[in-house]
């Protein structure tokens, strides 16, 4: 059966559609922080506290997985840049 052809953002859009609606209640708030990966097209997912782990193991299982990660609690899953504080 052939695969639909997925966009990054039709797979950010049903990877969270999915996260808020099937998994959220069940992880959050005793994962919060860790990373969590979610298949777009059978809602399996997996927690861990390293960003690669879970989709890993989501690969393991079913190798054409589209996955969609996010970190628990958080909007982003990493910080990008830095702050910058005056000295005097």
């Amino acid at each position: 059966m052939p695969r639909p052809n997925y966009t990054p953002e039709v797979i950010a859009a049903r990877g969270k559609e999915i996260y808020q609606q099937q998994i959220r209640e069940k992880v959050e708030p005793q994962h919060k922080g860790k990373f969590l990966s979610v298949d777009i097209e059978t809602g399996d997912y997996e927690v861990d506290t390293d960003d690669l782990s879970p989709s890993m193991r989501l690969l393991a299982k079913r190798p054409e997985a589209l996955i969609y990660s996010l970190r628990i609690g958080y909007r982003a899953a990493h910080r990008i840049g830095f702050k910058f504080s005056a000295q005097k």
